[in-house]
């Protein structure tokens, strides 16, 4: 009974505080441990619905917005776009390609195109690119010709040149001959397939030389065959003929095939 005595007395203040705090610390068991990791992440989880909910409503609202349609450029202009896949090109592009690039082909002023206003005041005369084949010389285009023939597929652009050196009369380049390429209708494309067209041009070529001021009309009716392309892009650093073929080749078409339109057609 001493003995009890003694250790009942012997609790004092401090060891009482001791025990409780082993007897807190006991109490913290494992399934707490567990429990507070489960609402951790039942929290997490709710921050990340309401996140999820605000980027949905974000990109409703982007999905709802019209997508641009004004382009401005480099030089300050701004162009009016409109969103298209990559075979997909606009009637008004394709007739406008192909009026661009029959005009320049067909046009044989006997003169170069002028580069600088120099040249525009005073043009310099068109010498003609050669033809050649198995090394021997041919006839000849004209320089605006051989440019607008970089618009042609490589398959089609060497029959088509070698076609037209032989109907160029060799007074372009001497001076005395003009020819004229003056289109009455270019019809609105015609879909073939998925990033084909075909364009039906009625046209007349005009011929002026010293001997008749009047003019001489050919006839000049085409069924043409164009397809899409990927455009290139053009880099800082190139070469004068580089850049002619990705100015060209800009509009991402091409002339793979030409026929003539018979009468029927027109």
């Amino acid at each position: 009974m001493a003995s009890l005595d003694d250790n009942l007395s012997s609790d004092t203040p401090e060891v009482k505080r001791l025990r409780f705090l082993n007897r807190a610390d006991k109490k913290f068991s494992t399934g707490d441990t567990l429990a507070l990791f489960a609402v951790g992440t039942f929290g997490l989880h709710l921050i990340t619905f309401f996140l999820l909910i605000l980027l949905y409503g974000s990109y409703s609202q982007l999905n709802q917005k019209p997508p641009p349609s004004l382009v401005q450029l480099e030089t300050g202009k701004a162009v009016k776009v409109a969103p298209l896949g990559n075979t997909e090109r606009t009637p008004q592009v394709v007739s406008r390609f192909v009026s661009d690039t029959m005009i320049l082909m067909m046009n044989w002023s006997g003169t170069l195109p002028p580069i600088t206003v120099e040249e525009n005041a005073e043009p310099l005369q068109d010498k003609g690119v050669d033809m050649v084949e198995r090394g021997a010389r041919g006839n000849k285009v004209t320089s605006g010709a051989w440019q607008a023939s970089y618009a042609l597929s490589e398959d089609f652009r060497k029959e088509f040149l070698q076609k037209l050196a032989s109907m160029t009369p060799q007074g372009v380049f001497k001076g005395t001959t003009q020819v004229v390429l003056i289109p009455l209708s270019i019809q609105s494309p015609t879909k073939i397939e998925e990033g084909k067209w075909k364009v039906k041009m009625i046209a007349n070529l005009n011929v002026f030389d010293q001997t008749n001021n009047l003019g001489e009309v050919i006839p000049f009716n085409k069924e043409i065959f164009v397809r899409a392309v990927v455009a290139p892009s053009s880099p800082v650093n190139t070469s004068d003929l580089a850049a002619l073929i990705y100015q060209v080749r800009a509009s991402g078409l091409e002339i793979y095939a030409m026929r003539d339109l018979s009468e029927d057609n027109l």
